[in-house]
């Protein structure tokens, strides 16, 4: 039998952990909770995590921080950034640490399943091969699915100036898609952050001291 994908909650208020637990829950995934940053640390170290539902606002150790902590450590677990308090600051911020994405509470338990099981999958293609061997589906939906799919994960690893003309093809193909015109937004404004206009500024957003792909 297979080992359930373990998705870790991260929420100081128990009645949001419970409503967020519940989706994934019944999805089959196992959940575990945290009631704040530092709660969340002690949790990954004893029990290793396929996705994080993080609240962006916390005492002791808020999302932000805790996101930021984990990237220093070299932990890329996909994060999913949870608020009821979003903004594009905020939405930047998330970005530029490589959260892959940032939902705002609530969310209807349809939706927060899709997120978790959308992320979970691609992350398991991502392991399973490398992206040159995936067949692309010649399908026109089939292969707009495929571009966003790509798009994502190149933006949770840090790969900015790959995921931008993915997004840019996914909206010539399907000018209606709102997911890629989102996304695109966000990458246009870390872009507006450079003077220049380039992503060389993404050096100085990790750790290591320059982006991970092509600059």
């Amino acid at each position: 039998m297979r080992t359930p994908k373990t998705i870790l909650i991260v929420d100081d208020e128990t009645n949001v952990r419970l409503v967020l637990q519940t989706a994934p829950a019944s999805a089959g995934y196992a959940v575990i909770e945290a009631e704040d940053g530092q709660a969340a640390l002690k949790r990954l170290r004893d029990t290793p995590c396929s996705l994080i539902l993080l609240d962006l606002k916390m005492p002791k150790m808020n999302g932000m921080e805790l996101l930021r902590r984990l990237r220093s450590e070299g932990n890329t677990v996909p994060v999913v950034m949870l608020t009821a308090h979003g903004s594009i600051h905020d939405a930047v911020e998330a970005m530029k640490l490589g959260a892959i994405d940032f939902l705002t509470k609530p969310i209807t338990p349809d939706a927060l399943r899709r997120a978790v099981a959308e992320v979970i999958d691609r992350q398991a293609a991502h392991s399973a091969q490398p992206p040159q061997a995936i067949a692309e589906p010649a399908d026109h939906s089939k292969r707009i699915a495929f571009d966003l799919a790509r798009a994502k994960r190149a933006l949770n690893l840090g790969q900015f100036s790959a995921a931008e003309p993915l997004l840019r093809e996914i909206i010539a193909l399907d000018p209606g898609s709102r997911e890629a015109h989102e996304l695109l937004g966000r990458l246009e404004t870390l872009k507006a952050q450079e003077q220049h206009g380039s992503f060389r500024i993404l050096r100085d957003w990790f750790p290591s001291g320059k982006a991970r792909g092509k600059l």
